[in-house]
């Protein structure tokens, strides 16, 4: 059977998190833009609430997402400061934070080449767990991969983060793609591979050295070491669904 959509994650897939990545450091310039802008708040005060809402968000028990800037609000208010979403102060931290963010990720070697070659059978979707849409779409434009995808969805535009099969069902009507003509390529055995088989789509395990394992009882239908892997482990895919 031809796979009609190959869908895959961002983050630890197509692109990385270097060594020297620090969420502090972004924290650092998150808070000076808030300063700047007249909002004055502690920056260990401000750190241990913005910290306790995003755990809270990611809790296990929870798959709900909840935009970045809404988390800022959040916070603030517990330093009795008012802020709606699209108020400039609250979209300026926001940038502050996730502009050297974007400066970190590194591209996953043979990324473009594959994803190019990807493109000449099949539809391609980006299914990203992230706060913050615009961050998602430059990261795609820095490394200039975003021209090979057919959709974009980020679990802040969905509501919902992988493994729930809102996202994955949503990735798929806009390919306007069934789940089983359609193949997930993921690092996370838990959030990729266990969410996109719950609806019935083919799997790649993206395992490198830093890929999650939490739960080994999840079984992928193809493992990789690297994406140039990726069309051959699709070819196998295509030859064992045909018999």
């Amino acid at each position: 059977m031809h796979l009609k959509a190959v869908l895959l994650d961002l983050g630890g897939t197509l692109v990385g998190t270097p060594p020297q990545y620090d969420y502090e450091t972004l924290l650092v310039q998150l808070h000076q833009s808030l300063l700047k802008n007249g909002v004055s708040v502690s920056y260990e005060g401000y750190k241990q609430a913005h910290i306790e809402i995003r755990d809270r968000v990611y809790a296990k028990n929870s798959l709900r997402e909840v935009a970045f800037g809404l988390r800022i609000c959040e916070a603030l208010k517990r330093f009795g400061f008012s802020f709606q979403l699209s108020d400039s102060t609250i979209t300026d931290a926001t940038e502050a934070f996730m502009e050297p963010w974007i400066k970190a990720r590194t591209m996953k070697k043979d990324a473009p080449s594959i994803l190019s070659a990807l493109t000449k059978g099949h539809k391609l979707a980006v299914v990203s767990n992230f706060s913050h849409t615009p961050t998602v779409w430059k990261t795609l434009e820095r490394f200039n991969i975003g021209r090979f995808f057919d959709a974009v969805v980020v679990s802040v535009d969905v509501g919902w983060r992988k493994p729930s099969s809102r996202i994955f069902r949503e990735a798929l009507k806009r390919l306007n793609a069934t789940a089983s003509e359609s193949v997930f390529v993921g690092d996370e055995l838990d959030h990729d591979i266990e969410g996109a088989k719950k609806i019935g789509m083919l799997t790649v395990w993206l395992k490198t050295a830093s890929a999650s394992q939490v739960r080994q009882k999840v079984r992928p239908d193809q493992v990789i070491r690297e994406l140039k892997e990726l069309p051959k482990a699709l070819k196998t895919l295509e030859t064992s669904t045909s018999r």
